[in-house]
């Protein structure tokens, strides 16, 4: 996450409320807007100007425009490396950025190596149960879940999903996240059983966080909706459909 102007008319500001809403196409025009203006008032290697280079990225990246978001991750980084360091902890928030566009993009084994460097830097210098080592673990877990690793990923959810639990609270929107991957690791191994309560709190959750409207709660539904199928009770699936989906 870049920062913002205490401002509410300040585009980024205006970027970042989208983001969160879920309204990408929205958080893109006032990204774009913000950059013009940063570039312009502060120069384009400035602090300020980079979070929105960065922001921008992870805005196309979640769009699947993954082409322009390695370009705006890449310029970001590059900026971060220079001003910053390269172990500062907004130059590592771009390496995870692009570890994450990595593994999107099938390039598998880069991202490994990048969250596997991640997590050693991360656990020497901030500990084991600091939420940015956390949020490292839940990345390395994705890279498994994308190799088929089940196990592997499964082990590292669950490690995130009990430091986060002790650091942000049951509820809290990284949480619940950590709760809907390990959800998809059941639901891929056929654990319904298992699989059934963690996507139930996770919608919960998203619902109330998040509102029912939101890609991340919608998305939850569905996967909901297919346990149910392969357990045999399309009723079930259609009557969350209708309440969730359908309001």
């Amino acid at each position: 996450m870049g920062s913002s102007s205490s401002t509410s008319n300040d585009p980024n500001s205006l970027g970042n409320a989208y983001r969160d809403q879920g309204r990408l196409p929205e958080a893109e025009t006032m990204y774009i807007q913000a950059l013009a203006r940063r570039e312009k008032e502060l120069g384009a290697e400035h602090s300020l100007t980079l979070d929105t280079v960065n922001n921008l990225g992870v805005i196309y990246c979640k769009q699947g425009k993954l082409d322009q978001a390695l370009l705006m991750y890449m310029r970001a980084l590059a900026g971060r490396t220079n001003t910053l360091g390269a172990h500062h902890f907004l130059t590592l928030e771009t390496i995870t950025n692009v570890g994450i566009l990595y593994c999107m993009q099938g390039r598998i084994g880069e991202s490994e190596h990048i969250f596997k460097e991640l997590l050693a830097i991360r656990e020497e210098s901030l500990g084991a149960h600091h939420i940015l080592t956390l949020d490292t673990l839940q990345n390395l877990g994705n890279v498994y879940y994308a190799q088929r690793k089940l196990e592997e990923a499964r082990h590292l959810y669950i490690r995130a999903l009990v430091g986060k639990e002790k650091v942000l609270g049951p509820n809290h929107v990284s949480t619940l996240d950590t709760v809907f991957n390990l959800a998809n690791v059941y639901c891929d191994q056929r654990k319904y059983e298992q699989a059934e309560p963690m996507y139930l709190r996770a919608l919960t959750g998203s619902g109330e966080l998040l509102g029912p409207k939101h890609p991340s709660t919608v998305e939850t539904v569905k996967k909901l909706m297919s346990v149910y199928r392969f357990q045999g009770r399309p009723d079930k699936a259609k009557q969350l459909e209708q309440n969730w989906l359908h309001v």
